[in-house]
């Protein structure tokens, strides 16, 4: 058993583990839409039960897990990209690396003044270093934000949660239960009559 793990180990482990968050996180989202169906289903059978807390507490629920998959999605995203920038620097690093070594070769068989050039490779090596650095901090502090679900923090508004309920352009609870109680007392009039 090795006590110290190659850059190359380290790496892969870190190719894996965002690997393995993505697939975490997309499961997530999907179980979230899921969720989302069931208190849809629960706040229509309210209103048409005429059941006014249930309704609120459908809604409230079904707020909680929109802004729930939103901050999932959110960081699924944020994962995505941060992941591509630094593949996109590692290989930025690495043609810089086959550049200085062209550029040693040259400045080996000429006497062109090679050295401010493998100055100034060297400088811009460092410098996508510091970024890969940079990019690997923020990859870190996403996958902190994985546990960070408050629910303080809703995403999901009044009306994206009306429509989820009642569709683009329906009614609210509040029209659809009065409408409910007109055509109730209307039936109660037939009835009597």
């Amino acid at each position: 058993m090795k006590l110290f793990k190659s850059k190359a180990e380290k790496e892969q482990e870190r190719k894996m583990l965002v690997k393995r968050s993505m697939k975490e996180l997309e499961k997530r989202i999907a179980k979230l839409s899921q969720q989302e169906q069931v208190y849809i289903n629960a706040a229509k059978v309210a209103m048409r039960e005429g059941l006014p807390e249930q309704i609120k507490l459908a809604k409230e629920a079904l707020r909680m897990t929109v802004s729930e998959r939103k901050r999932t999605y959110k960081m699924l995203l944020n994962a995505q990209i941060i992941s591509q920038m630094k593949d996109m620097s590692a290989m930025t690093s690495e043609f810089l690396k086959a550049i200085q070594v062209i550029s040693k070769d040259i400045a080996g068989s000429a006497s062109a003044d090679m050295s401010k050039l493998s100055g100034e490779l060297r400088l811009a090596m460092d410098r996508v270093g510091e970024q890969t650095e940079a990019l690997n901090d923020m990859l870190e502090e996403s996958q902190d934000d994985l546990s960070d679900f408050s629910t303080s923090n809703q995403l999901a508004s009044d009306d994206e949660i009306e429509k989820l309920i009642y569709g683009e352009g329906g009614e609210s609870a509040d029209t659809a239960i009065d409408a409910d109680l007109a055509e109730l007392e209307a039936l109660k009039k037939q009835l009597d009559s």
